[in-house]
C-alpha cells in the first residue's frame, strides 16, 4: 500500500502538464479517503520546481556537491576572507549552470521544453539552498511545489515552496489542515466540485506563472530594444565617420595624383637642366 510520500514522490517527476490527471487518478486509487483527500491537496509544481525536482531525482551527487558549498560560503563570509569568499562564489556560479543546463537537458528528455526564464528560476532556486540549509532539505526532497530565491544570507522563505515536510519519519502535507471525513449523500458531487476548485487553482497558478513569464520576457525586450537603439546610433557614429574618412581618403588620392603630376614636370624640368649643364660643360671644354 504506497504512502502519501511515496505518492508525491512519484507525482512530482511527471512534468507539470501531466500532473494534475495523475494526481486526480491516484486519489481515486487511494486506500482510504484521508490518503485520497491529501493526495487530492498536493499542488501541481511550477516548472522550475519541476526541473529541480527532476535534478534532486536523477543528479542527487552533483546537487550536494552543489549544496556543501553553502557552508564552506557562510564560514569564509563570517571569517572575512574575501579570496575563498570570491573563490567559492565562482565555484558555486559555475556548479549550478553546469546543473541548470543538466537539468534543461533533462526536461528535453521528457519532451519538455523550458524556456531560458524558468532556467533562470532554477538557478536562483539552487544559489539560494546554498544559503539556507532548510531550502537545501526542501530541494534534496525532490517534492518542490514553486521556486525560492534568496537575500543575501538571510533565511529563505519556504512557505508554500514544498509539498511534503518531514515530521520524524511520517511525512505531511505542508502547511494544510487535515480534512475529515464527511459523511454525506451528495459527497460525490461536492468531490466534483472540490476537483472542479482545485483545477482552478491550478489554473490560476499557470496563469500567474505564465505572466510571470511574460513579465520577464518583456523586460528582455525592453532591454534588446534599448540595446538596439543604441547599437543603431553607434551605427550611424560609424557610418558619418566611414563617409568623413572617404571624403579624407579622396582629397588625399587627388593630392596625390597632384603631387604625381608635378613630381613628373619637377622631373622633366631637371633632366632638362642636366643636359643645358652637360653642354654647357662641354662648350667650356671646347673654348679652353
Amino acid at each position: 500500500m504506497a504512502s502519501l510520500a511515496e505518492i508525491a514522490h512519484e507525482l512530482y517527476a511527471l512534468p507539470p502538464g501531466d500532473f494534475t490527471a495523475a494526481r486526480n487518478a491516484s486519489a481515486v486509487e487511494a486506500a482510504d479517503r484521508e490518503l485520497a483527500d491529501a493526495v487530492r491537496a498536493l499542488r501541481k509544481p511550477a516548472p522550475a520546481a519541476w526541473v529541480v525536482n527532476l535534478l534532486a531525482r536523477e543528479e542527487a551527487d552533483r546537487l550536494d556537491a552543489l549544496l556543501a558549498l553553502g557552508p564552506e560560503l557562510r564560514a569564509a563570509q563570517d571569517s572575512g576572507d574575501r579570496a575563498e569568499f570570491t573563490r567559492l562564489g565562482r565555484e558555486r556560479r559555475e556548479a549550478t549552470n553546469a546543473l541548470v543546463e543538466t537539468g534543461s537537458r533533462l526536461a528535453a528528455k521528457h519532451d519538455r521544453a523550458v524556456a531560458r526564464s524558468v532556467l533562470d528560476l532554477v538557478a536562483e532556486t539552487l544559489q539560494a539552498a546554498t544559503i539556507d540549509p532548510a531550502a537545501a532539505e526542501a530541494v534534496r526532497a525532490g517534492v518542490l511545489v514553486k521556486p525560492f530565491t534568496s537575500v543575501g544570507f538571510e533565511p529563505v522563505d519556504l512557505t508554500d515552496a514544498v509539498a511534503l515536510e518531514s515530521s520524524g519519519a511520517a511525512p505531511r502535507v505542508a502547511a494544510r489542515p487535515k480534512l475529515r471525513v464527511v459523511k454525506d449523500p451528495d459527497a460525490e458531487l461536492k468531490r466534483a466540485r472540490k476537483e472542479a476548485a482545485e483545477a482552478v487553482r491550478d489554473a490560476e497558478e499557470d496563469a500567474a506563472e505564465a505572466e510571470d513569464a511574460a513579465g520577464k520576457l518583456a523586460a528582455q525586450a525592453r532591454s534588446a530594444e534599448q540595446q538596439r537603439a543604441e547599437l543603431k546610433t553607434e551605427l550611424e557614429d560609424l557610418e558619418t565617420e566611414l563617409e568623413s574618412t572617404r571624403a579624407a581618403l579622396a582629397r588625399a588620392e587627388k593630392q596625390l595624383h597632384t603631387l604625381d603630376r608635378e613630381r613628373g614636370t619637377a622631373e622633366r624640368a631637371a633632366d632638362r637642366a642636366r643636359l643645358a649643364l652637360e653642354r654647357a660643360r662641354t662648350r667650356q671644354s671646347d673654348l679652353e
